[in-house]
């Protein structure tokens, strides 16, 4: 690559160097009764230099509608537009869950490639451990074909997982499974893949769905695959 075409590199903190605008009638910041007023730029994984808007509104979820928490982050010189997230609370007919809803997150295409996502995922999934939230969701968009949106490629790497839809596992060689001790009539998650050695299989026939990251624990899969990622 020529010095003229060469992306320009940046260095991106994440000290917590953030404007916030939130309205006053809105503050202090409570949620599952702790104020998290102070550690919203890390929910939201707002880099410095960040203006960070908080607002309330009434969402749809497959659980019925729900009140949320919108952070809306912009920056400008990064961002292409602007990142948002959701937190709410949803019961999911089992247990009630503390979820943040990664809605968007577009860099710039001269500043992608560099670890700023990864870097922005981690510094909001460490926040969402420790106060205690269960799920970091998203939509991974895009499929082999779509070469533009690649979440559903790349997103399982920093630890998003999910249960493989049966018309995608329908379509994987069942042989290389039951080889590895996977059942191609049960239940596979990413996850499994992963573990077995067989991610190219969801990189050839998979495509674009809901992904979960599990922050309840740092043991989880989640967690532990972020953690080996951010060491690379």
């Amino acid at each position: 690559m020529s010095e003229e075409t060469r992306l320009p590199i940046v260095e991106v903190g994440f000290t917590g160097d953030v404007e916030l605008d939130i309205p006053d009638e809105l503050l202090p910041i409570v949620f599952d009764g702790v104020d998290i007023t102070g550690r919203l730029w890390e929910l939201a994984g707002a880099f410095d230099g960040s203006i960070l808007q908080v607002r309330k509104g009434t969402i749809g979820t497959d659980f019925g509608k729900v009140e949320a928490l919108k952070l809306k982050v912009q920056h400008p010189k990064l961002l292409a537009r602007p990142m948002q997230r959701w937190i709410y609370r949803v019961d999911d007919g089992s247990s009630v869950l503390d979820v943040i809803e990664n809605v968007e997150f577009y860099l710039k295409a001269e500043y992608q490639g560099q670890g700023i996502g990864k870097a922005s995922l981690i510094t909001e999934a460490l926040a969402a451990n420790d106060l205690k939230f269960d799920r970091i969701v998203a939509i991974a968009a895009g499929s082999p074909s779509d070469r533009k949106n690649v979440g559903w490629r790349v997103w399982p790497k920093l630890g998003y997982d999910t249960m493989i839809p049966s018309d995608i596992l329908g379509k994987m060689p069942p042989d290389q499974l039951l080889e590895v001790g996977l059942d191609p009539g049960g239940e596979i998650r990413i996850s499994d893949l992963i573990a077995k050695g067989l991610y190219d299989l969801w990189e050839v026939h998979g495509e674009g769905c809901m992904m979960e990251l599990d922050v309840s624990s740092l043991d989880t899969w989640s967690m532990k695959q972020l953690a080996a990622t951010d060491e690379e």
